[in-house]
């Protein structure tokens, strides 16, 4: 049968929360008969299989296995046996609203040279941790400059958990780097731009987002996007990737300028900043977290990129050209 969208779900011992993802995707607007799913399985121990093989759906669903291998090639794999044009990947964490699909296959209609990105939004009136309401925060504050035009949207607001892009453009590139575990998607992005493809944000394609990582995980991914960032600057001579990084740092309040200026790079200044970061965090009031969350964000994120080029001087003349 042929499909209009495919749809692509790498799931790492996430049972309960892909099930929320799968039952949202029964409540689509957009006719179950246009599309399939395809969930790719990166080595779960957790009883997903047995889950998702017990499942009835109005849609065509596909469960396959691999070895653990990573997120990137688990999307890679999806790719490769898709049958559908267009190809939608959501994140085991993401349920997707009733407009979801009928917002990404509308988008693409007539414009074959589009990666749509659609909202990761948290959920309202639900208790959450700290650093994951940052994080919702600050996406909201994104889609809010899209929506009013302030901002543009390109390769380096691409988000793995809600995006569509053409399957041939997708293989024709060679699919995720999978040499890389965060900021995969960012680079795809970049190599997409580089294709001649262009970015837009759609409202109407929006998610729920309940992300369940630990401090510590959250705490680890800055530094990797900044350690990513000049590793793709560097393979693909991409400027624009500095210029959003200093662009990123002017935008900080100017107490967190000062901070990363006289700390990164200082081994023991950082650390003693961290560790006060990482105590109000997860001990002090709810404002107080929030402020320590954003200024630890930034500040791990210029630490990865001084660890990646090699020291303070060469950090801060990077970011100065």
């Amino acid at each position: 049968m042929a499909y209009e969208l495919s749809i692509i779900i790498p799931t790492y011992n996430r049972r309960d929360s892909l099930l929320r993802t799968l039952d949202a995707l029964t409540h689509q607007s957009l006719s179950s008969d246009k599309y399939e799913v395809i969930v790719v399985s990166d080595g779960a121990t957790d009883g997903t299989a047995e889950a998702v093989g017990a499942l009835e759906t109005p849609y065509a669903l596909r469960f396959v296995e691999q070895a653990n291998a990573g997120p990137s090639a688990a999307r890679n794999h999806g790719a490769r046996l898709a049958s559908a044009p267009l190809i939608v990947y959501v994140d085991d964490d993401i349920e997707p609203c009733g407009e979801f699909l009928g917002a990404h296959a509308a988008a693409h209609t007539g414009d074959e040279m589009l990666v749509l990105i659609g909202p990761q939004s948290g959920p309202t009136n639900e208790p959450t941790v700290p650093w994951i309401e940052w994080e919702h925060r600050m996406l909201q504050k994104q889609y809010t400059h899209f929506i009013d035009g302030s901002w543009g949207t390109g390769p380096h607001n691409l988000y793995s958990g809600n995006f569509s892009v053409r399957r041939e453009h997708l293989l024709g590139i060679g699919g995720f780097n999978e040499e890389f575990t965060r900021q995969e998607d960012v680079e795809l992005g970049y190599r997409l731009e580089k294709r001649g493809l262009h970015f837009r944000f759609e409202a109407q394609a929006g998610a729920v987002h309940r992300p369940t990582r630990t401090f510590a995980s959250w705490y680890k991914t800055p530094f990797e996007y900044g350690k990513r960032d000049i590793q793709m600057a560097k393979a693909m001579s991409a400027s624009r990737v500095i210029g959003m990084a200093k662009m990123g740092l002017a935008h900080r309040a100017r107490s967190v300028q000062l901070v990363a200026r006289y700390s990164i790079g200082v081994p023991i200044v950082e650390s003693t900043i961290m560790a006060v970061g990482r105590v109000v965090v997860q001990h002090g009031s709810r404002k107080q977290a929030l402020q320590a969350c954003s200024l630890l964000f930034n500040l791990r994120y210029l630490q990865g990129m001084c660890r990646e080029l090699g020291g303070r001087r060469k950090l801060w003349e990077t970011i100065a050209r």
